[in-house]
């Protein structure tokens, strides 16, 4: 089995790599489980190719492939991948890639390419779904008496408070079955011990289209403090923008029906459109262009390794002066 997986979901990722993990031997676990970077392909696929010394199945990951740092030299190690055996499990790990690639093409004639994407911010109705499947995963897994029952009022707030973090989720579940022991719990209850973080971020974002210098510093400062995660922060601010955009093309296109905009601009409610198009009415469409394409450079900056925590704030504070209102002289 060849298997690509691709995309931003990482706790996705993290549980597809234990199911295959789960097939097999525990008992020769350090024989039978390699992890190698993208710049040792070449003894990757020698391990795969290798049988298992337990005569079960062996895993092979190879890590950080976003198969355009792979030449003609790769490609020719690749030729190999029709000689690993169906017991060995070889599996790609990349956040994004290029299907126009010859490399890609040619592991795809192997294998399987999973896209494991995190479910959008807005989609609060998918959000609460994946919570309430995690809960019931995490029940499965427990006796009767000590189960989790999350009623409909906390599962909204959870996916307003964590967003599309499932990695948090499962934390937080974690967290709520050991308080919980089995007995019902109340929203009140939730609310104390899961702070909102998500709204931080999307205050975050209105700061910013708002062109409110220190707000934005004061935010940025405290969801640091907090050790939200950059890429978080920067996610959220690109779906919100990216919305905003949307909206705003539509309306300018002449588009008027509020459920054909949110069709088009993947509005998960159409009531939404009553305050988006509000949000949208003074922010200049050029403005709201720049920002996007700032805001996507910036993501991919952060991915590739060249801007962390400590360097974010100039990147946000650019965009935050497309928004400021132009001083007359």
């Amino acid at each position: 089995m060849i298997a690509l997986l691709t995309g931003d979901d990482q706790f996705a990722i993290r549980q597809k790599l234990e199911q295959y993990k789960a097939e097999l031997d525990p008992q020769w676990l350090e024989f039978c489980y390699h992890r190698f970077p993208a710049s040792a392909l070449e003894q990757a696929i020698s391990a795969a190719r290798t049988p298992s010394v337990s005569g079960g199945k062996r895993l092979v990951v190879v890590e950080d492939c976003n198969l355009k740092q792979w030449g003609d030299a790769q490609l020719e190690s690749l030729q190999q991948l029709a000689q690993v055996p169906d017991s060995t499990m070889l599996v790609f790990l990349a956040t994004n890639v290029d299907k126009r690639l010859k490399i890609y093409k040619h592991l795809i004639k192997y294998g399987q390419c999973f896209e494991l994407s995190l479910i959008p911010p807005w989609r609060t109705d998918l959000i609460e779904e994946a919570i309430s499947e995690a809960t019931a995963k995490l029940n499965a897994t427990q006796a009767k008496r000590m189960k989790l029952r999350l009623p409909k009022d906390v599962i909204e707030y959870l996916a307003e408070a964590i967003g599309n973090d499932m990695i948090r989720v499962a934390s937080e579940l974690r967290k709520l079955e050991t308080y919980v022991n089995g007995q019902p719990i109340r929203l009140v209850e939730v609310q104390s011990l899961i702070p909102c973080q998500t709204q931080s971020n999307l205050q975050l974002a209105e700061a910013v289209r708002h062109g409110e210098r220190e707000a934005v510093v004061r935010l940025i400062d405290e969801l640091l403090a907090r050790s939200e995660p950059v890429m978080v922060m920067v996610a959220t601010l690109l779906t919100q923008f990216r919305t905003w955009l949307w909206v705003k093309s539509a309306i300018l296109s002449g588009i008027k029906n509020n459920t054909e905009i949110a069709q088009i601009c993947n509005v998960g409610n159409p009531n939404r459109l009553y305050y988006l198009r509000q949000e949208v009415a003074t922010m200049p469409i050029k403005s709201l262009i720049q920002a996007v394409t700032k805001l996507v450079d910036l993501e991919m900056a952060i991915k590739q390794g060249y801007v962390n925590a400590n360097s974010i704030l100039p990147f946000l504070l650019a965009i935050v002066r497309l928004f400021q209102p132009v001083q007359s002289k």
